[in-house]
């Protein structure tokens, strides 16, 4: 087995003990392949250097950070440029809605949901928000979030039982389940969500809208990736239940942002896949955000990859970091660079 990322440091740490050198956190090692050379790499490693630097879809997208690991942990992680490494805190827009979803199927317990609750999670509720600004003033709470002056969710009838991309239905589910919660502080959404998933995210005064408000990083999303690839959160073995057409032109669809073909929308994540000998196979489950933060899954939970970066000026970011994300994984695994 070839020695990266966390591999790698483990193997070196095990060697420097016997001269009594310490060594740090596995992120220490990460954070310091932003100064990797080429020639230091693998060949795996190699292509996907080359790939994040150069490739056609990657090489626009300014600085970011990208990691893949197994259930173990970190394989390789490198930062592209400078300024964005495992650590660097940010904006992940719609990638909270993944934490959402898991945290809430955490504190009820799949088989507690209802047939509503379900709905919400997957986006055909009919709760949608008419528009997009942030409830980002001190002190608001997930109820004011809720109202007139922020997102101002409505219930449209006619949408209710078809997919819906929109964080309304969250933000319904979250009137209903803790509309007192803020977003700082004691009895925060924070303070709700990390015991549930065993996660550091920080507070800030946007979390109250829970399905785009978090911020993080790319080391503290990898704790609740682990916990998918090791059964350790209930979510981990339902990321297809409940699973409704959310691609372009699929039955039921009435709104979506995804412009990549066919695919799916789970409980608060996407799920992506592609059609082999004319039957479409699951690939993979994510939730990017639109700023370009991007978590994901392999469909058979035995790798996960996170590639970090904020660019809050463009559009679809997201499918930007998806389309990147998924060459660097494919250069990984052939030791080929893509175009």
């Amino acid at each position: 087995m070839k020695r990266s990322g966390t591999t790698r440091f483990i193997w070196a740490c095990a060697l420097w003990s016997l001269s009594s050198v310490g060594c740090g956190h596995p992120d220490a090692a990460l954070e310091a392949n932003e100064g990797t050379t080429r020639a230091a790499l693998t060949v795996y490693e190699q292509a996907a250097f080359d790939t994040a630097h150069e490739a056609l879809g990657c090489k626009s997208l300014g600085n970011f950070y990208w990691e893949i690991g197994t259930g173990t942990g970190p394989l390789y992680g490198l930062s592209k440029g400078s300024g964005v490494t495992a650590t660097t805190v940010m904006p992940i827009a719609s990638a909270s809605k993944w934490l959402y979803a898991g945290a809430y199927v955490e504190s009820k317990g799949y088989a507690n949901l209802t047939a509503d609750e379900k709905k919400r999670l997957n986006f055909t509720s009919g709760y949608i928000d008419e528009n997009t600004t942030l409830c980002d003033v001190a002190g608001t709470n997930v109820s004011t979030c809720y109202g007139a002056s922020f997102k101002d969710v409505t219930y449209r009838p006619l949408h209710n039982g078809r997919y819906f991309y929109n964080g309304g239905h969250m933000q319904k589910l979250a009137l209903d389940d803790m509309p007192l919660r803020r977003g700082t502080g004691i009895a925060s959404v924070m303070d709700w969500l990390n015991p549930l998933l065993g996660t550091t995210f920080p507070e800030s005064d946007s979390d109250v809208a829970p399905a785009g408000g978090f911020s993080g990083s790319a080391a503290q999303y990898r704790v609740f990736l682990l916990k998918l690839l090791n059964n350790q959160t209930a979510l981990a073995t339902r990321l297809t239940v409940d699973a409704v057409p959310a691609g372009p032109g699929g039955t039921g669809v009435s709104f979506t942002p995804w412009t990549a073909g066919e695919a799916y929308y789970g409980l608060g994540h996407w799920i992506e896949g592609e059609r082999v000998g004319g039957t479409w196979t699951v690939t993979g489950h994510s939730s990017a955000g639109a700023f370009g933060f991007y978590p994901w899954v392999n469909a058979a939970r035995t790798r996960y990859m996170v590639l970090a970066r904020l660019r809050q000026l463009g559009s679809e970011e997201g499918e930007k970091s998806r389309a990147c994300a998924q060459s660097i994984r494919t250069a990984y695994e052939t030791g080929v660079a893509q175009p």
